[in-house]
């Protein structure tokens, strides 16, 4: 009898200590409020496409490299039409900006826009360029556009 329950326990022990870490991720994310988005979505994807043009650019693939920047190019456009949450009132609906926000937000909002309206001409630019000096150049200008719009714009949970 004691060896059953000496396995119980192991068992219980086992599940438990596999689930810890799991629970504290989600309470973690309750607790900073953070919420998926269609925007959070969207920059995953561009992250992602990013990745795959870099792929393509280092096997000089021009069809992928071609591929991948149409579709960095569509993706930034539909990010430009959509709302960041830390513009957005928390408890609102998040998605197309709407005629609810304060000036102060329609301000931030306008300043959203134009960091990826210029991330969209760099992809245009990179598009248009045959130039692998040029092209990686211009990967690096795109690095730095996505840090400042992520230290202005990203949903933080050390607020």
């Amino acid at each position: 009898m004691s060896i059953i329950k000496s396995k119980l326990a192991f068992t219980l022990l086992g599940a438990l200590l596999f689930t810890q870490p799991t629970s504290l991720v989600f309470a973690h994310a309750d607790h900073c409020g953070i919420k998926e988005t269609t925007l959070g979505d969207t920059m995953k994807y561009i992250k992602s496409e990013l990745r795959a043009y870099n792929k393509g650019l280092k096997a000089d693939d021009k069809a992928e490299m071609q591929e991948h920047i149409n579709e960095l190019i569509m993706l930034s456009g539909k990010a430009e039409a959509l709302i960041p949450v830390v513009i957005e009132d928390m408890d609102g609906e998040h998605g197309q900006a709407s005629s609810k926000l304060t000036e102060q937000q329609k301000q931030q909002y306008a300043q959203y826009q134009q960091q990826i309206s210029e991330m969209t001409n760099t992809f245009k630019k990179i598009q248009a360029s045959s130039d692998s000096a040029e092209i990686s150049a211009l990967l690096e200008k795109v690095n730095q556009q996505k840090k400042q719009g992520h230290k202005a714009f990203r949903q933080n949970c050390s607020k």
